[in-house]
Parts: C-alpha cells; structure tokens; sequence
C-alpha cells in the first residue's frame, strides 16, 4: 500500500470513527477545531498522510477514543505475499547462551528471522539447538527450560531434536525427527537440544496470537480486573456454570428469575438444584436456560478439557499422507501435523510438491507461512487481483501470504518439501458471523457515507 492508498483509507476511517460518535463532517470540524473543507478533503483523501494522522490526534484529544483503533496497517506485501529469501534470514541470526551442567554459559541456540508481515499473526523463526545432549532425560541437568511464553506456538522439527516440555511441575521428553510437529499452550515451559551432534538440527518455530493476543490492550487496561474473565475451563461442569452465572449478571438477573420464567412458561425444570451441583448439564436443558437469557447455545458451550491438549505431539508416520487434490490427480502429498481442538483454526502441513506443472489449486481463509525445509527448489505460482504471479523458492526461503489467495506449487527436480501453517488473524469464526449479520459489509472497510444527511 502506497502513502496515496494509505491516506484515501485513512479518510474512510476517519468518517467511519465520525459516524460512530454520531457527528456530522462539519460537526467533527467544528469540536476539533478545523474548518470544514479542510476536513473534507482530508476525509476524501486530498491531502498530506501527516495531516490525516494530525486529524486522528485531534480527535483523541477531544473524544474519549483509543486512537490507535483509527491507525491502519501499511500493508508491506507486494501482491498479496512477502518473501524472505535465506541469505536474509542468515543475516538476522543471533546465538543466545545458557547455562549447562557446569555452571558455564555456553552456545545453546542460533536464532534466525523467517517471513513475518504486520498483516500476519505469525512471528515464526529458524532456531538451531546448539546444546547437544546424550540421553533423552527430561531432567538433564544440562537442558534449560524456558519461563514459557505467552503466544501459541506450532513446531516443525529437522533432523534429531529432542523436545522438552513441563506441564504443572512435571517434565517431559520426546525424540523427534524430521515432519514431527507439537503444539504449545502459552507460558508451559520448554526447550530443546540435539541428540546426535553429527547431525544438523533445528526447528522452526511458529509462534502466534490468538484472541487473547487481539484482546492485550483492554486487559492491560482492567489490571486485576481481568482475572474475572478466566473461566474454569480444566472443570468442564464448573465452567458451564460459571458462564450461565455471567450471562445471568449481564442480562440483570438472578436465579429466581430463570425459576420464574420456567413457571411462567410451564416449563418442568429443576434450575436451583441444576446450578447447585456439579453434575453435566444436559444439552437440552442448556437451550432452555439460553433462551431465558436472550443468547444462543453456544454461548455457553466451552469444549471439554484433554489433559493431552497441553502440549501436543505428533509423529510423522507414512501411513497419514494423503495425496492432493486426488489420487488421480496428484500434484502434493501432504501430512497433517500436530492439532489442538481449543485452537480450531490452527492448521499446519508438510506438503511434498511432486509435480513440474504449475499449480493454483489452493486457496484459505487464513494467513500462510511457508518454509521450504527441502533440498529442492519450488516455484510458488499465485494469483492477486487478476495477475499472476510465480517465484522461485529456495532452501531456506520462506513466505508470507495473505487470505484468499489463490496458489498452488510445482517442482522441476525431486520432491519439494514445503512446511506450511495457516492461522486465522482478527478476522476469526466469531467475528466472520458478525460481519455476515451486516447488510452492508463494504462499509465497514469503506465508509462513503455520513449517518446523517
């Protein structure tokens, strides 16, 4: 996006943050002290990118706003993918030390770079285990364990790795080998090393955001006050109800009230003792409580806790790839890699590209990283708003690609291995319904018009 682009965006959202506080483009002039032909101009996208960013100062001088909702993402893809090419991932590389067995800081990992954009939720790196290790204990005392993080990570491990991880103060250990992957929860402690020092090893790591991540400036706001979101979600009983409780405080009401309504509409149901308990409530009688509260069922639906979930490992095995798009028309083989149910839209993929033609027969709702692991180079045939495009990927070289995308792969010589993951970034389910209730969806990205005429 260009500053001309940008500034013409700039102006819509301006609008669109005038309409939110029910003013006029003149009334808007008037209270932050501008004329108003300036303003308009400014709102057509006429003029200078600094006197847009001036207008939004203004107005969170004057408006109880977080001006940042109005600054947009200067989109730093060009046609719709960003590539870093492994010559600059080698440049961004840093080896961070620890301790080992003897008390001595010694080389530990090599980080490096791969493709990130600011449009994508993806912070993913190339990280190198310098640490070499003899045996698979989780409790050598010459691997050191992190203070875990906070975002979501998914793990593609090259060669011998060993993958450590602590859940509630108990250590773990698996040998993983190359198309192995994990899932991370946020803030579980873990590392890892190599286990055969003859051999390279490394993992690439892609760390994410979720809705918590999205949701990171208002709970720093609240402080202490965000506690009182956490739901019980290890008691799966325990936080049905505590979500029924908090929709009964949204709505003003109070358990009698839910007994009241159930009497009034001769419906036979046992609420106080429902609530009272700790027993599983039945879906049915879950749908009779949501319609007492104006929501839907899945407003109180919460998946079912799996211990397993923690940290997930998945091992590469032949028998799980599957061919794309079909067996009689294989252009891939792909393998699922390591899922997690509380984060349904993180997808991650080994594909082996095994045809020499070009493809476009893949297309997603989420953000793309792509990594090729391999020792083949592919090219990367994409389309972005009537062209089409092709580059050469390399070993080592990654991408980003933004949703909607349509591409596909090809391969001269061997098989091209490629690691993907695809994650949702704002625009997830929830907010995907929402927009859809909305007649007229342009607007919310493009606002032409004022509330009132």
């Amino acid at each position: 996006m260009n500053q001309e682009q940008l500034t013409k965006k700039l102006g819509k959202r301006i609008l669109s943050e005038a309409n939110d506080l029910k003013r006029t483009i003149g009334s808007l002039a008037s209270e932050i002290g501008l004329q108003k032909d300036i303003l308009d101009k400014i709102i057509n996208g006429q003029c200078e990118l600094e006197d847009s960013y001036g207008v939004i100062k203004k107005m969170g001088s004057v408006y109880s706003i977080d001006i940042s909702d109005l600054y947009l993402i200067e989109n730093d893809c060009e046609n719709a993918i960003k590539i870093m090419r492994a010559e600059d991932s080698i440049k961004s590389s840093r080896v961070f030390n620890r301790i080992n067995k003897n008390k001595i800081k010694t080389p530990y990992y090599e980080y490096r770079d791969t493709a990130m954009s600011n449009l994508g939720p993806f912070k993913p790196e190339w990280i190198k285990e310098l640490r070499n290790v003899d045996n698979s204990d989780p409790y050598n005392p010459e691997v050191v364990y992190n203070n875990g993080h906070f975002m979501h990570q998914t793990t593609l491990f090259v060669g011998p790795v060993n993958f450590y991880w602590e859940v509630n103060e108990k250590k773990f250990c698996r040998e993983m080998n190359t198309g192995d992957s994990n899932y991370i929860t946020p803030y579980w402690p873990h590392s890892f090393t190599n286990r055969d020092p003859e051999q390279e090893a490394y993992i690439l790591a892609i760390t994410f955001g979720g809705d918590v991540r999205r949701a990171q400036k208002e709970l720093y706001a609240l402080g202490d006050k965000s506690n009182s979101y956490v739901i019980e979600y290890r008691d799966h009983n325990k936080a049905i109800r505590q979500l029924i409780k908090q929709h009964m405080m949204n709505e003003n009401m109070t358990i009698n009230h839910l007994i009241n309504l159930a009497q009034q509409q001769s419906i036979e149901i046992d609420l106080k003792e429902m609530m009272d308990g700790n027993e599983e409530i039945p879906s049915k009688d879950l749908k009779i409580i949501a319609a007492f509260l104006n929501i839907e069922l899945e407003d109180l639906l919460i998946p079912f806790y799996k211990p397993e979930d923690e940290v997930v490992v998945k091992h590469s095995k032949t028998e799980n790839k599957y061919y794309y798009p079909d067996n009689d028309n294989i252009a891939y083989r792909i393998e699922t890699l390591a899922r997690t149910s509380k984060m349904p839209l993180l997808k991650g993929f080994t594909i082996e590209v095994l045809t020499d033609q070009l493809q476009k027969n893949m297309i997603t709702s989420l953000h793309g990283y792509i990594y090729n692991y391999g020792d083949s180079e592919v090219i990367i045939c994409w389309e972005n708003e009537g062209s089409t495009y092709q580059e050469v990927i390399r070993k080592h070289d990654s991408v980003y690609m933004q949703p909607f995308v349509n591409h596909g792969f090809s391969c001269e010589k061997g098989n091209g291995k490629l690691y993907v993951v695809r994650v949702s970034g704002s625009i997830n389910l929830g907010t995907q319904k929402e927009l859809s209730y909305m007649p007229d969806v342009e607007r919310v990205y493009n606002e032409k018009k004022s509330w009132f005429d």
